[in-house]
């Protein structure tokens, strides 16, 4: 079937409500975060620290995340998008290992796996 107006505006207001969904989880991933970090037993060890850092850094990707897919639907509702904006949107991923796995797919590759929970950095 061939994309039409109403399916293209219906697929960009599919990505803004995805972006947000992404946005609140990131909120609320911080403010889990947050109240970990107030509990004396939980902070006061070189793991639980390492653990709060990891969700602040899982709260910055989904942020990232949500602002590529807004981003991304605002130019898909323009009616164009070419490689070099889309070069542009994902230049502005702030995790290295994100970038490359989503630059990947973009040139048609497979990446690398997504999560390698043997590595200290899997979620990123």
């Amino acid at each position: 079937m061939p994309d039409t107006p109403d399916t293209i505006s219906a697929a960009t207001r599919l990505l803004k409500a995805v972006a947000g969904e992404l946005r609140d989880l990131a909120t609320d991933t911080a403010k889990f975060g947050e109240s970990l970090s107030g509990h004396e037993e939980v902070s006061a060890t070189h793991g639980s620290i390492m653990l709060l850092q990891q969700f602040d850094l899982f709260a910055q990707s989904l942020d990232a995340h949500a602002g590529l897919i807004d981003k991304l639907s605002e130019r898909l509702d323009k009616g164009h998008i070419d490689d070099s904006e889309l070069d542009e949107l994902l230049g502005h991923v702030p995790f290295f290992g994100v970038r490359k796995r989503l630059t990947a797919v973009v040139n048609g590759s497979d990446g690398e796996p997504h999560l390698d929970e043997s590595a200290d950095d899997y979620l990123f």
